[in-house]
């Protein structure tokens, strides 16, 4: 899903015919959590999408950390040194305060009641297709095109 998402983001989204929307399920206890937090408090400061792709390119390093809150934040604050431009004290202290708890759980349940309890799910809006697990460029784009010729 990274390679095609990046793409995605990089020529259509970039280009105003699509828009993409990242939507946390928190399928993997404190590590999810945690990358969710760092995302989110990345995304507070525009680095979002930074932060998200660092995240898919360390997932071995993340479940190779000590699935605590203590070592995970430790763990995303070393990600978000890799951040050109971030305010890494800003960071931090959003991190550290938990700032962003309440809407990535809140995030978490709504995803839930919508039947979605795993990532990655691209979804086609509006009542759109919905593609689970990750899939080439091509075939999100079929989608794409498959929604916008039937209205």
């Amino acid at each position: 899903m990274l390679t095609a998402e990046k793409e995605l983001l990089e020529n259509d989204a970039r280009a105003g015919t699509i828009r993409i929307v990242f939507r946390n399920v928190l399928s993997f206890g404190e590590r999810s959590v945690r990358a969710g937090e760092a995302a989110a408090c990345a995304g507070r400061q525009g680095r979002f999408w930074e932060m998200h792709e660092i995240l898919f390119q360390e997932q071995a390093t993340t479940w190779g950390t000590a699935d605590t809150a203590e070592a995970l934040s430790a763990q995303m604050r070393r990600f978000a040194e890799k951040i050109e431009g971030l305010d890494r004290g800003a960071f931090a202290s959003c991190l550290g305060e938990r700032t962003t708890l309440a809407a990535l759980r809140a995030n978490d349940a709504e995803q839930r009641t919508r039947g979605i309890t795993s990532q990655p799910i691209f979804e086609v809006f509006p009542e759109g297709a919905r593609l689970a697990g990750a899939q080439a460029v091509g075939v999100y784009r079929d989608a794409l095109v498959r929604k916008t010729s039937s209205g």
